[in-house]
């Protein structure tokens, strides 16, 4: 199942009890659009009837019959607003926002440059594409092409295929050999590494956060993305580690620098991933649903350095997105699976 379809096994379950207190912890994150209203309008009819406390990190997810906001920061309660109190309402709206001024992107690290490309050639190319299982066809007849400093945006309902054609990119899907597909110069399945592949591209996605289990530092996890690798096995150069560290401070976790990463809460390990993409400043940065599971102050921060990407550098950017909210200036190219 997808992320959105287990979601919303799990959703049915918990409502299928009828309870007397619905505790509903992130239930929209990983929704389509049509999901998400379908499941704002129940919880909506079941409202009068069942005493709800539902944990979210977007407030402009908030259901219309919530009635009181419970701010936490830092592992305490830091504001408690009545939905009545419009004027504190706005100022905690904004408070969310407002720390996400003033944005520096970390330089690239020019001891360890990546090869150059060919600029005439695309980052990307799918001729008649298509993925499968047995008599079940996920996709197919896709033919599509990225451009180097070309922006794109994928989008679909769940079950659509999108984390499918993002590993046949990658090559993490296996039906990427059967496919007729080139990759920064390379034609899948012609004798290339999948090393040489991953070396131009950055890549954050809930399946890594999964993977990403070795308890290492948070300077180590964004070093390790110099090298592709999950946890750091290489010995690291001082411009590295200062470029590491510019990162932690722009995330404001300098001072947790040595804290393993396994210790950290979901939302901030999310974070650190998507700077681990970010460090090398790679051709295609890839970004399957990045803001997933982050509260407002953070998913502000990540679009903000997301615009910043798309606006400032070489990078091209492929952003899966279900949020119509979580739009990224600069992305003007869109790619829609059915």
């Amino acid at each position: 199942l997808s992320t959105g379809e287990s979601r919303k096994v799990m959703l049915i379950r918990a409502m299928a009890s009828k309870p007397d207190l619905l505790i509903l912890d992130e239930p929209f994150d990983g929704l389509d659009v049509e999901t998400y209203g379908v499941l704002q309008t129940y919880l909506e009819e079941i409202s009068s009837t069942t005493q709800m406390l539902i944990v979210l990190n977007r407030l402009d997810e908030r259901p219309s019959f919530i009635t009181d906001i419970a701010y936490v920061e830092n592992g305490k309660l830091a504001y408690e607003v009545a939905l009545t109190d419009k004027e504190a309402y706005d100022a905690l709206y904004h408070l969310l926002h407002l720390k996400t001024t003033d944005l520096q992107i970390p330089p690239a690290d020019t001891e360890s440059a990546l090869p150059a490309l060919d600029p005439g050639q695309p980052l990307v190319r799918l001729s008649n594409a298509s993925i499968k299982y047995g008599e079940t066809v996920i996709f197919s007849d896709l033919n599509w092409t990225i451009q180097p400093n070309e922006h794109w945006q994928l989008s679909g309902p769940n079950g659509s295929g999108k984390t499918g054609l993002l590993g046949l990119i990658t090559g993490d899907h296996p039906q990427c050999y059967v496919n007729d597909i080139f990759v920064f110069g390379f034609k899948r399945g012609s004798g290339e590494s999948i090393w040489q592949i991953k070396q131009f591209i950055g890549y954050v996605s809930t399946a890594l956060q999964w993977e990403y289990r070795v308890s290492t530092s948070l300077r180590n996890v964004i070093i390790s993305g110099f090298y592709d690798s999950i946890g750091l096995y290489s010995k690291c150069s001082a411009q590295q580690k200062q470029i590491a560290d510019e990162w932690l401070a722009l995330l404001g976790m300098t001072d947790r620098h040595d804290q393993p990463f396994n210790e950290l809460s979901y939302g901030d390990q999310r974070l650190l991933l998507i700077a681990r993409a970010m460090v090398k400043h790679p051709p295609l940065l890839i970004l399957d649903e990045p803001c997933l599971g982050l509260d407002d102050m953070n998913r502000q921060l990540v679009l903000a350095l997301i615009e910043k990407i798309c606006a400032g550098s070489e990078t091209s950017v492929l952003y899966v997105n279900h949020h119509p909210e979580d739009q990224i200036k600069g992305i003007d190219q869109y790619l829609a699976l059915a």
